[in-house]
């Protein structure tokens, strides 16, 4: 009869060979299959484990100057009833109407006068230029404005060490916005433009488009300097700014501002965008009981919201509620028969619930839509 410590040296050496087994069946466990083990409790329900939501954000390059020809709106007063001066004014009302062609030929018109200031004119001729995406012509229309050499105008160094003047900073506002628009590879000479244009107090589509800028290079934090410098100016757009901030607070990782950003939006004005990140946001911190009122809400202000019902969808899978999660996502490719993540989370959900056979026809029309 075998020994104690015989029996104790077969035991542990079973244990050893069988934990790799183990291991091996959990890696390989199928995607989505549940288990009622002590580990999988918090690692389940991590904020990780919800796929990626339809938030909402509002971020585009504005090309024109107005809150800074406000500032200097005495250069733009009349001064003459000339034709030359009429040229001018319409040439504004024709830039603004985004008439860009008859726009250049009158302000071209207008600025043949002595008496009309021409450096105003450029700036508003470079406008048109930039809106038709004529890159050399913004280029040397500016150059032509300061008497500088247009290689000098594309040198960060210039920039950062030139003296701070008007001209230059509307200058500089026109060639940062054109190089975002037309080559935004060039990251030294774009900060360095906006840089200085930034610098004028109270530049509030420079603040802007240098927030929207470091946004799309993924520089958070820097665009939450500039969008709270646009929310601080009270613009008209002023909730849009706000759904932004709530946005970028959430992907830096602060959901307090993100959550604030998003009570004052939705205290101020209860948008269907605002009650979508707002959702987002409270599903990302795990309250998902708030998060399906906020999305259910934004749902009634827009029964057409494919991105709530999106999101409601995915919050009903993690909560493991499959036949609401059917519900929702079969009114998403209602909606929007060419999204593939409908039919793909519908068919998700559809797998389930045991329906398989529904659920392979809709992961197969999601690899024919996936681009």
């Amino acid at each position: 009869m075998p020994s104690m410590r015989t029996c104790l040296s077969v035991a542990a050496v079973m244990i050893i060979i069988a934990m790799p087994l183990y291991c091996g069946a959990q890696k390989n466990a199928p995607a989505g299959s549940t288990h009622n083990t002590s580990i999988d409790s918090k690692d389940k329900q991590g904020k990780d484990q919800i796929p990626p939501l339809r938030e909402l954000c509002i971020l585009n390059y504005k090309t024109d100057f107005s809150t800074l020809a406000d500032k200097y709106k005495e250069d733009l007063f009349p001064r003459s009833n000339t034709k030359s001066a009429i040229y001018f004014y319409r040439g504004i009302s024709l830039l603004k109407q985004g008439k860009y062609d008859e726009s250049i030929k009158d302000l071209k018109t207008a600025r043949q006068d002595t008496n009309i200031n021409r450096n105003i004119c450029n700036f508003y001729l470079a406008l048109s230029y930039m809106q038709l995406y004529m890159k050399d012509s913004v280029l040397s229309i500016c150059s032509a404005t300061l008497n500088v050499p247009s290689q000098n105008l594309m040198k960060p160094d210039y920039w950062n060490n030139v003296e701070f003047t008007k001209e230059r900073v509307f200058i500089s506002y026109i060639l940062g916005t054109s190089q975002v628009l037309n080559k935004p590879t060039d990251t030294l000479l774009i900060d360095a433009l906006y840089s200085y244009c930034t610098r004028e107090d109270k530049f509030l589509e420079a603040y802007y488009n240098y927030g929207t800028y470091s946004y799309n290079l993924g520089r958070y934090k820097k665009s939450i300097n500039m969008l709270v410098k646009v929310h601080d100016l009270k613009p008209p757009e002023d909730t849009l700014i706000l759904l932004d901030l709530g946005y970028l607070y959430r992907l830096t990782g602060d959901n307090v501002q993100a959550m604030k950003s998003y009570n004052l939006l939705l205290g101020e004005r209860g948008t269907y965008m605002g009650y979508n990140n707002r959702g987002c946001l409270y599903a990302y911190m795990e309250k998902y009981g708030k998060a399906l009122s906020d999305l259910s809400t934004a749902i009634r202000k827009n029964k057409q919201g494919v991105d709530a019902l999106c999101n409601r969808g995915l919050v009903n899978l993690k909560m493991l509620d499959y036949k609401r999660a059917v519900s929702d996502f079969t009114l998403v490719v209602q909606l929007k028969p060419d999204l593939s993540d409908g039919y793909y989370y519908r068919g998700f959900a559809l797998k389930a619930t045991g329906d398989y056979a529904n659920s392979v026809n809709d992961f197969t029309r999601a690899l024919q839509l996936k681009k």
